[in-house]
């Protein structure tokens, strides 16, 4: 059986100051085999936080938007959208150029270019939470609706620019696809797991 774990997590319960490319390795000669390191903000390279500062028609669309963005970079940013529940003032996931996001939620990762649409210039994508993995979170209410940060997430730590992934913890931490073999039912969870780990490190639970 395989678990996915997050290191910061199991770090929680057992005192741990080793890289997780050495805890694995330690653990992986003792007992559970870690088989896979996944870096947590690994698909959330170049998506941020941003504040919609103003909301226009779209010249050439009726179901289109024109948004400016303030992604913390200085002057806004120009988007188009097609979010449902746009608003100005609202806290929204910005893909800005070079970020890789699944488009609709769909298929593979693409990376965000800039683009014309219907005639106007797009310089990001405002992303529901399915186009970023995050829709198990901050389910939809809609297939056409954009994450609105600001419905779930304190105002105080929404500041445009800042990284999704530091946002919401996930900077610094991995997950970690661990075997645990079926006779070991005791290190099947988060706790087993960490009692193994203090166990085979000597170090207290």
């Amino acid at each position: 059986m395989n678990l996915l774990t997050s290191y910061k997590w199991l770090r929680e319960y057992v005192d741990c100051d080793l890289t997780p490319e050495a805890f694995a390795a330690r653990i992986s000669l003792s007992g559970p085999a870690v088989e896979k390191i996944i870096p947590r903000d690994a698909n959330f390279e170049h998506i941020v936080v941003g504040k919609i500062v103003k909301v226009e028609a779209h010249p050439q669309a009726d179901r289109l938007r024109v948004l400016s963005v303030d992604v913390g970079s200085g002057a806004p940013i120009q988007i188009v959208c097609g979010g449902s529940n746009v608003a100005e003032n609202q806290f929204i996931v910005v893909a800005l150029l070079g970020a890789r996001v699944k488009w609709h939620g769909e298929g593979d990762l693409v990376t965000m270019e800039l683009t014309k649409i219907r005639g106007v210039e797009s310089y990001g994508m405002v992303c529901g939470a399915d186009e970023v993995g995050l829709s198990e979170a901050f389910p939809k209410g809609d297939e056409k609706e954009i994450l609105d940060l600001g419905r779930h997430l304190p105002a105080e730590h929404l500041t445009p620019g800042r990284s999704v992934a530091d946002l919401l913890g996930l900077s610094g931490d991995v997950v970690m696809d661990i075997e645990v073999t079926t006779n070991r039912p005791d290190a099947m969870c988060i706790v087993g797991l960490a009692r193994e780990a203090g166990a085979i490190l000597n170090l207290p639970f």
